[in-house]
């Protein structure tokens, strides 16, 4: 069954308008609110000559605008876009153009680097700006005072306009999802949003934990069924809207169920902020970015039990994670404190594809890296042959996906996508084996491994063990140049608390690796984290080879 993800939000506002469809601190939106300010707006992005097919980008941090607008693109067939709101000038510039953007929504906060994109950006026919400046303006920007030439006031335009009607839309429309980017510009993969209906689904009943409710058929008619029964699901996706695991995995999978997403006001991640929005809120999921966002977690839990008043945290069904690696200790410690929850670890790529789950529970075996197949995965040898479930040996995950390739780059498409007997596959670039029991292991990252004197060492296998050493915190592997061997193993490792000595982490690695797996480079420093709670490698490297690293302080989970 194919259906748009606007149709579907605009029968459940028909159906549910009383509902609450978004919190944000004290804002509550009913569904109806939703659904009117979207269409609005909508209205005035058409007013500004945006058509069907072409990008909205949204560069803004959480709140209820910025579901808002996604919805009112996707009303009118244009295409949202998501950008990282660290982005300056020159990779905003890139990334509008790349995206072909012809309307740009930003957080009045942002306008400091839009205000220099934008001058530079000759496609862009609309600016819109939402919120208040802030009174101190970030990295040296222009004062907070001056806006972009020919910018419009996001709820002047919602006043201005009454709503867009209602159309048809082909299930065939998109949606663009960018890619971290913390190697280089990132990848803007194209959702086809027929698609992601059908993967909502997938990613609602796993992440939900509604079992007992057809998945399969119309979602409005779920949504009714689930607001009879008074199980409105409400989710609070801990990390940024601009991150898939925010949006993708946790909002949209919600709303399309007809319930409530709660999103944290602060600009970076704050443990007792999310605990307290959770009592406040009562969320049925949580979902974050893996061991940047549960360690964090872990500490305060732990930090307020010794209060001897805990976290109420008795609402929670489910977290999920996606995006970064969610050590088995981290869970361990988690479950401690919150029994009742289920873990959901998900393995997958931006590029649409799930390679894999795994589900843990109070009691059970942990792990960090094993996980169950999704459907129809696969694990190729160089040659293109199949690896056969069972076999020891190592190879590619290929993976079905809903995304159709990357926007405006025919090569990269075709290098990582194809279509095998009628299904869209697209290989990830993580390495692989499979389980005697049919599970999977996720080895490394093809593209980060690191050759040393003619041996490949995948930075996540040292990584894991280093992170569950005594007094660590967070550590990220990567390759060095090297004139002997090519490349040699460095790490960037963060104590938990005080000092940690280098020569404690390389023996202890020592011990348990292959000497050529050993880091013979250790700096114990902060691991510099995006907001998505991605590692920033450029930094990495630069605390590894001595440079200053760029803007250290900012480098922590939004």
């Amino acid at each position: 069954m194919d259906e748009h993800l606007a149709s579907i939000w605009e029968s459940i506002a028909d159906r549910l308008p009383g509902e609450i469809a978004l919190v944000h601190g004290a804002v509550r939106l009913s569904w109806a609110s939703f659904e009117q300010r979207a269409a609005r707006f909508a209205a005035a992005l058409d007013a500004a000559g945006v058509r069907a097919g072409q990008t909205v980008a949204i560069d803004m941090y959480n709140g209820a605008e910025y579901l808002e607008v996604f919805f009112a693109a996707l009303k009118i067939r244009a295409v949202p876009a998501n950008v990282n709101y660290r982005y300056l000038d020159d990779e905003l510039c890139q990334l509008l153009e790349q995206s072909d953007a012809v309307a740009l929504v930003y957080h009045a906060a942002l306008r400091h680097q839009v205000a220099r994109a934008a001058a530079r950006t000759a496609g862009l026919r609309l600016l819109v700006e939402v919120g208040q400046a802030d009174a101190d303006v970030p990295d040296g920007g222009a004062p907070a005072s001056i806006a972009p030439a020919g910018v419009r006031q996001y709820e002047e335009l919602i006043r201005a306009h009454p709503p867009a009607p209602r159309i048809r839309r082909p299930a065939s429309d998109v949606f663009l999802s960018f890619t971290g980017g913390t190697t280089g510009l990132p990848k803007g993969v194209e959702y086809v949003i027929g698609d992601s209906a059908r993967n909502t689904r997938v990613l609602g009943r796993q992440m939900l934990g509604l079992d007992d409710i057809d998945w399969d058929g119309p979602a409005l008619d779920r949504a009714v069924l689930l607001h009879r029964q008074r199980r409105r699901p409400v989710a609070l996706p801990a990390s940024p809207l601009m991150h898939s695991t925010g949006l993708i995995m946790a909002s949209l999978p919600v709303l399309t169920a007809g319930g409530t997403v709660v999103t944290l006001t602060a600009r970076h991640f704050d443990p007792d902020e999310l605990f307290a929005a959770i009592a406040a809120t009562r969320p049925r999921t949580v979902s974050i970015v893996g061991d940047a966002f549960a360690r964090p977690m872990m500490r305060a839990l732990a930090r307020q039990a010794a209060t001897g008043r805990g976290y109420d945290a008795s609402s929670l069904v489910t977290i999920a994670s996606a995006g970064v690696a969610w050590s088995a200790d981290v869970k361990r410690a988690i479950l401690e404190h919150i029994p009742q929850v289920t873990l959901v670890d998900a393995c997958g790529s931006t590029e649409g594809a799930l390679i894999g789950s795994m589900i843990s529970r109070h009691g059970m075996p942990l792990s960090t890296d094993r996980f169950v197949p999704a459907p129809g995965v696969r694990i190729l040898r160089a040659d293109g042959s199949d690896v056969p479930a069972g076999s020891a040996e190592t190879g590619m995950f290929l993976v079905p996906t809903v995304a159709r390739g990357y926007r405006n780059d025919p090569e990269r498409t075709s290098a990582a996508f194809r279509t095998v007997a009628g299904q869209r596959y697209v290989s990830t670039g993580d390495w692989g084996r499979w389980n005697a029991d049919g599970t999977v292991t996720l080895i490394g990252r093809g593209t980060s491994t690191i050759n040393t004197g003619g041996e490949k060492v995948f930075p996540e296998e040292v990584e894991q063990l280093i992170r569950g050493l005594p007094g660590v915190e967070d550590c990220v592997v990567l390759g060095l140049p090297d004139e002997r061997f090519g490349q040699r193993v460095a790490a960037v490792v963060q104590p938990q608390d005080g000092f940690l000595e280098p020569a404690t982490v390389i023996a202890a690695v020592r011990h348990r690796l292959a000497p050529y797996k050993v880091p013979r480079t250790v700096v114990v420093a902060p691991v510099p984290r995006a907001p998505n709670g991605k590692v920033i490698f450029a930094v990495a490297r630069q605390l590894l080879t001595g440079g200053e690293p760029a803007q250290p302080a900012e480098h922590q989970p939004g």
